[in-house]
C-alpha cells in the first residue's frame, strides 16, 4: 500500500491521494459501498448536552447530496457545513485511475473551505481523509471483492480522563493505551472491561486535529477497524467494518458494546 499523499497546489483544495492493491472497478466498488470510507469526509458536529455529556450528530440523510456520478471513474459530493461561523457548500470529488503494477490510483479533492483550506478547517479534513484512504486500501488488499458485503460499526464518545490540559495528542494516547493498542505491527488483544476483540495493529497515524489507530480484525469478527480522536476539545471514534456470515449480528453487538463504553468518560 502506497502511504496517502497531499497536494498543496491550491489554496481552496483539501487533495490527498493513495495507490491502492486493487484493478479499477474493484477500487470504484469499494469507495461506492464501503461505509467507513467516505464517511470520514461527511460533515460532522458535535454538541454538548445539559448533562454535560457529548454527542456527535454526522446529519441527517440529505447531509451529503450526490451531484454527479460517472460509473468506474469519478464521484461528486455537495454538503452543507459552517466554516468559521459562515455558511459554505463543500465539494467532494473521488476518482478511481489506472496507476500501474496491479495497483489503481484514488484521490479524494474537496474545495469550499476558501482560505480556512490552509488553517485547521483543512488540515483536519486532510487528516481525516488520510484515514479514509488508508482504510480503504487495507479493505481491498485483505477482503477484495468482499469489500461491500460487510456489516458496519460507529461509536461516538467524549475523551476519558479529560482535564485542564488534555489535549489531542495526549487524549489520543491516553485512548489507545487504555483499550490495549500500543504497539503498530504487532497483535493487539482488548485489555479487560474493553469491547472484546483482537487482531492486528496496522498502524497509527498522529495528526494535528485528527489522529487514527487502524486495524486488521480476528476478532469478534474479521474486519478493519479504525480508532479515532478527533479535536482540540478530544472526542473518540470508532468505525469497523466486519464480514462474514454473521457480521450483521455481531456488528449491531460490538457498536452498543463500543457506544457502552464511551458514553462513560
Amino acid at each position: 500500500m502506497t502511504e496517502p499523499s497531499t497536494d498543496a497546489s491550491t489554496t481552496d483544495a483539501v487533495e490527498v491521494a493513495v495507490a491502492v492493491p486493487a484493478t479499477p472497478e474493484l477500487a470504484w466498488d469499494a469507495v461506492v459501498a464501503l461505509p467507513d470510507v467516505r464517511a470520514w469526509l461527511e460533515p460532522a458536529h458535535v454538541e454538548s448536552r445539559a448533562d454535560g455529556t457529548i454527542a456527535v450528530a454526522t446529519g441527517g440523510e440529505d447531509a451529503v447530496r450526490v451531484v454527479a456520478r460517472e460509473p468506474g471513474h469519478r464521484l461528486v459530493t455537495e454538503a452543507d457545513v459552517v466554516v468559521a461561523g459562515e455558511h459554505a457548500v463543500l465539494t467532494t470529488t473521488w476518482t478511481v485511475a489506472p496507476h500501474g503494477a496491479g495497483t489503481t490510483a484514488v484521490r479524494v479533492a474537496t474545495t469550499g473551505l476558501g482560505a480556512a483550506a490552509a488553517r485547521e478547517p483543512g488540515t483536519a479534513l486532510r487528516e481525516r481523509a488520510a484515514t479514509a484512504l488508508s482504510a480503504l486500501a487495507v479493505h481491498l488488499r485483505h477482503f477484495g471483492d468482499r469489500v461491500g458485503t460487510g456489516a458496519a460499526v460507529h461509536a461516538w464518545g467524549p475523551s476519558r480522563g479529560r482535564s485542564a490540559d488534555s489535549g489531542h495528542e495526549r487524549a489520543h494516547a491516553r485512548f489507545l493505551s487504555q483499550v490495549g493498542v500500543l504497539v503498530p505491527r504487532q497483535p493487539v488483544t482488548a485489555f479487560r472491561g474493553v469491547p472484546p476483540f483482537a487482531g492486528t495493529c496496522l498502524e497509527r497515524r498522529a495528526g494535528h486535529h485528527h489522529s487514527a489507530a487502524l486495524l486488521l480484525l480476528d476478532a469478534p469478527a474479521p474486519g478493519v477497524a479504525t480508532l479515532a480522536t478527533t479535536g482540540t476539545d478530544p472526542v473518540h471514534e470508532v468505525r469497523a467494518v466486519l464480514y462474514g456470515d454473521t457480521a450483521a449480528e455481531v456488528a449491531e453487538r460490538f457498536a452498543a458494546q463500543w457506544s457502552a463504553w464511551l458514553a462513560n468518560p
